[in-house]
């Protein structure tokens, strides 16, 4: 695949993603105003109570939809419906200066590094990387609940409404969905640590990484990355990629896999 394909393939993937977390909460989704809407092929996510740039932002700006006047005019009068800014993700480098540009002319500003997006594509087999005392274990439908609690828990723990969110929808995705397979990382058969992969065709996504904060810094993410990618792998995936905050452990630990940082994703943000 080339560099665009992959940027492609991996904004659709993370897009299609996000949309099944919004949607399909009986409670959450027409509590929070949460929506999906799609104009001139972009993605465009809102939230009625939630102003969380995650649940209000546009996906697929110059990737797997067109970078045009008539997409940037039809956001404006779509965000001003729902009186909300209009945000859009931005993938540097694949989104050409003379699209970025058009934002800049319609009052845009490139106002943060979303994340950094950690690319897998060489043709060396995952190499095994054991823990003592620890395995990674396929989570079965059954076990979607309690692996949502462990990712949640992973994450900082706590409750709020954006947790339950995603709580709620990887409980969703691991239930109905057979292309997310989900890890719980067992210590001593005690589950420390959590990690999803998305499957298609041409491309795999990790997706929901973390430790339990007492059980950092001893090689179990590393370890959960190396089992998500031997999953693919078997199934015949030779391309993954993992998003991380810009140079953190998480993508120190996917470097050290086998991952290399190829883009970044930036937050194009228009005032209200």
């Amino acid at each position: 695949m080339t560099s665009r394909e992959i940027a492609v393939a991996m904004m659709k993937l993370g897009a299609v993603s996000m949309r099944d977390h919004m949607l399909g909460d009986p409670l959450l989704t027409p509590r929070l105003g949460l929506r999906v809407a799609r104009v001139r092929g972009l993605w465009c996510f809102s939230s009625r109570a939630l102003d969380a740039e995650v649940f209000n932002h546009v996906s697929g700006y110059g990737t797997f939809a067109d970078a045009a006047q008539v997409a940037v005019d039809a956001v404006l009068r779509h965000y001003d419906r729902v009186g909300r800014p209009a945000r859009i993700e931005v993938i540097h480098p694949v989104v050409s200066r003379s699209d970025r540009a058009l934002l800049e002319r319609n009052g845009f500003r490139d106002t943060k590094t979303l994340f950094q997006t950690h690319i897998r594509t060489t043709l060396r087999p995952p190499r095994p990387h054991a823990v003592a005392d620890f395995a990674p274990v396929r989570a079965t439908a059954r076990d979607a609940a309690r692996y949502a609690r462990l990712a949640t828990a992973g994450f900082g723990g706590g409750h709020s409404v954006i947790g339950d969110v995603f709580e709620r929808g990887w409980t969703r995705q691991i239930e109905r969905d057979r292309r997310v397979a989900a890890f719980m990382g067992m210590l001593r058969d005690r589950p420390v640590a959590s990690g999803v992969i998305i499957l298609r065709p041409t491309i795999a996504g990790l997706y929901s990484g973390s430790v339990l904060p007492r059980y950092r810094g001893r090689g179990l993410q590393n370890a959960m990355i190396a089992a998500r990618v031997a999953f693919g792998w078997s199934r015949g995936l030779r391309t993954f990629y993992s998003w991380s905050d810009p140079d953190n452990s998480s993508a120190r630990n996917l470097r050290d896999e086998g991952f290399r940082t190829r883009f970044e994703v930036h937050m194009y943000e228009r005032g209200a």
